[in-house]
Parts: structure tokens; C-alpha cells; sequence
């Protein structure tokens, strides 16, 4: 009995055993998992704009986002969209968008920005769109947005 015993005893210590190299195994490959996802995972940062114009009428036809580092072309843009106060912006610091969503055969579209932020050298502006709900106008809109972002990096769009 007492053989049964003590070889009962032993299956338990190599059990044990066992099972302590397998959680420091374990805890290892979680360890690396966890420095290699920090590592991979993208750094953002939020970057400040602001709304200069919008309107849901006088935009372009066709849908299109731009970047403006110019005050001339900035000129061209308020030209196309009939509005006759261009702000004054200092493009050493700042650049601007313009965000055409094309034309609609009703009311109730309209474009805006859902967040803008810096990945790496680059900005992220994250369009967002709108749709009609309900009734709304039975006329052609063409709507816009113009912002000046506060950022002389490379900009990119995401919808």
C-alpha cells in the first residue's frame, strides 16, 4: 500500500512538473506577443482643422478631394464655390482641403470631416458623408466642405 502510495505521490510531482515548464512556456510566448504588438501598432496623433466654408449648394459636379498650398489656387477654390470672402491663411503653417461630393438630385447630402490625424509623415483626413433621411428638397445640391488643416505634411484622404 504504501508502494502504491509513494508511486501515486511521484506521477504527481512529474504532473506538476509538467505543468509548471508548460505556464512558463505559456507566459514566455505571451510576453513576446505582447512587445511585438506594441511595437507594430500605429502611433497617431489628432491634428486640429477648422471649418472655413460649407454649403449643400454651389460645389463642384463631380465628386473630388483637394489639397490647397497656395493662395492663389485658394482663390480658384472660392471662385468655384461663388464666395467672394477667401480667408487669409498662412500656408508656411497650414494647409487647406476642399471636399466636393459631386451632385445630387435632392437635398439632405451633405460632406464633412470625421477626424484628421497625423500617422508617421503623413495626414489622415477621414471624410464623412451624409445621406437623406426622410422628405427632403426636391432640388440639385452640389455639397462642399472647405477646412484649413493645421499641418504642412503630405495629406491623404480616407472615406
Amino acid at each position: 500500500m504504501l508502494k502504491l502510495l509513494l508511486y501515486d505521490v511521484g506521477l504527481i510531482f512529474v504532473f506538476l512538473k509538467q505543468k509548471q515548464l508548460l505556464m512558463k512556456k505559456l507566459v514566455a510566448l505571451l510576453t513576446v506577443l505582447i512587445l511585438f504588438s506594441c511595437n507594430s501598432a500605429k502611433t497617431s496623433k489628432t491634428i486640429t482643422y477648422q471649418v472655413l466654408t460649407d454649403s449643400a449648394y454651389k460645389g463642384k459636379k463631380k465628386e473630388s478631394f483637394e489639397v490647397i498650398d497656395n493662395h492663389i489656387d485658394l482663390k480658384k477654390i472660392y471662385t468655384t464655390v461663388e464666395d467672394e470672402l477667401v480667408p487669409n491663411v498662412d500656408f508656411a503653417k497650414s494647409r487647406v482641403v476642399a471636399l466636393f461630393m459631386g451632385e445630387k438630385n435632392t437635398g439632405g447630402y451633405a460632406i464633412g470631416i470625421d477626424e484628421v490625424r497625423q500617422e508617421g509623415n503623413k495626414v489622415i483626413v477621414k471624410v464623412k458623408k451624409f445621406y437623406p433621411d426622410g422628405m427632403t428638397t426636391m432640388a440639385f445640391t452640389q455639397p462642399y466642405l472647405i477646412a484649413k488643416i493645421n499641418t504642412t505634411k503630405k495629406i491623404e484622404f480616407e472615406e
